[in-house]
């Protein structure tokens, strides 16, 4: 599970089939709709024989091998996005000073874990995130340059094992890192008058 950042949706000016490579999807024929498209992307993926790749394809040996899909065309191209892990989702929204679920505790398990476990075993807590949302992008870049200032150095977290279970952790400076990651979305998404959504 992840959060992901990128610009709020606008209407798609026409839709592509593509690999899912940025040039190609750049340089893609358009269709007037999706059902159009997805039934191009349908056609080509089950043509017989293997397909060549797309033209500017940055994989040409490995998309051949993989279906076509129908892609929407934003009005401002390749739209940008910064994607967090739930566990560190938890700190970045901490920092942006934005809920990260439904009043929840964060530390809840897993749905479908028992309360109560057996003597000896271990129960690793998976952290479930419920954040979504919409702010003007010179609000949320406010909240980035307020994180940035009041932030620490983050120490990072270590990874934890226990038995087969492995949760990652993150490394030193890595608040830092995604908040620059943040701040340059939100100048993206500034220069087109776009609101930042979170998902």
């Amino acid at each position: 599970m992840t959060v992901t950042f990128t610009a709020a949706p606008r209407p798609p000016v026409g839709y592509v089939v593509s690999c899912g490579c940025a040039e190609a999807t750049a340089r893609a024929p358009r269709y007037g709709t999706y059902s159009d498209a997805r039934l191009a992307a349908d056609r080509a993926s089950a043509a017989a024989g293997a397909r060549q790749a797309l033209p500017g394809c940055a994989l040409p040996d490995v998309c051949p091998d993989y279906p076509l899909h129908a892609d929407e065309v934003d009005p401002d191209g390749e739209v940008p996005f910064v994607e967090f892990s739930n566990t560190n989702a938890i700190g970045v929204l901490e920092a942006l000073g934005l809920p990260f679920g439904g009043g929840e505790d964060v530390d809840a398990l897993e749905p479908g874990l028992p309360d109560d476990v057996p003597d000896g075993a271990t129960v690793i807590p998976i952290v479930v995130v419920d954040a979504h949302g919409e702010l003007p992008a010179a609000d949320f870049l406010a909240r980035v340059l307020t994180a940035l200032g009041l932030a620490p150095e983050d120490p990072g977290l270590p990874d934890l094992q226990a038995g087969n279970a492995f949760v990652g952790g993150r490394p030193a400076g890595y608040l830092q890192r995604r908040l620059l990651d943040l701040h340059g979305l939100a100048d993206w998404c500034a220069a087109r008058n776009r609101n930042v959504a979170w998902h």
